[in-house]
């Protein structure tokens, strides 16, 4: 009998064990602050509005510069030139947190919160920027 009910258990036991798993989101002040429901909080859908725009990352790729030419003699066409630049790729990453979520210590932590909100990063690429450098000729100069 007593050997029954310790096989019994033991089953159970592990039943159970394979249920309890281990949550990526700990019930922490940060957490509930973004996925809470209590009263007294932004609703819904403005925190996984703030929560997208802050896993928002913009990258703005480097300035193409483009040269003009330009000669004083009005019949000489315009030339252009484009010249190779060390590419500077900037990417922002914003960091503010709202003040609803200022229980959470870090953009790690907010992030973190949000992720368990079901919100998901998106990267997004700005229009490339473009950087006109205009020279003027003088003909009078080559005399």
């Amino acid at each position: 009998m007593k050997a029954s009910v310790v096989a019994v258990l033991s089953f159970v036991s592990f039943a159970f064990g394979n249920v309890l798993v281990e949550r990526a989101c700990a019930g922490n002040n940060c957490n509930r602050a973004v996925t809470g429901t209590r009263d007294g909080l932004e609703p819904l859908s403005v925190r996984s509005a703030d929560c997208s725009s802050f896993l928002l990352t913009t990258v703005t790729p480097a300035a193409t510069t483009v040269t003009v030419t330009v000669d004083e003699e009005p019949t000489t066409a315009v030339v252009k030139r484009d010249f190779a630049l060390e590419i500077r790729q900037a990417t922002e990453v914003p960091t503010a947190i709202p003040t609803y979520a200022a229980v959470c210590s870090s953009a790690e932590k907010y992030a973190s919160a949000c992720s368990c909100f079901g919100v998901t990063g998106s990267v997004t690429t700005a229009p490339t920027p473009t950087v006109t450098v205009t020279t003027t000729i003088d003909y009078c100069e080559d005399l």
